[in-house]
């Protein structure tokens, strides 16, 4: 089953989201538990272990969704 989300990519192609250096927006929050499917905390938790980067992020949450 394909899961998507309204995520907006950025125009140069079919890159990920980034995320902001430092800490993470709440907004970004949101939006990353709701694409992972995860809660919240999950995706601070993900975020403090690896840093930023969404690919990490993304591997850290379970990969691919």
């Amino acid at each position: 089953m394909d899961v998507t989300a309204d995520i907006p990519i950025p125009s140069g192609g079919g890159a990920p989201p980034a995320l902001e250096p430092g800490t993470v927006a709440e907004p970004d929050v949101q939006r990353l538990a709701q694409t992972f499917a995860v809660t919240p905390e999950a995706v601070r938790l993900a975020v403090a272990r690896v840093g930023t980067d969404f690919r990490d992020v993304q591997r850290e949450l379970g990969g691919r969704r």
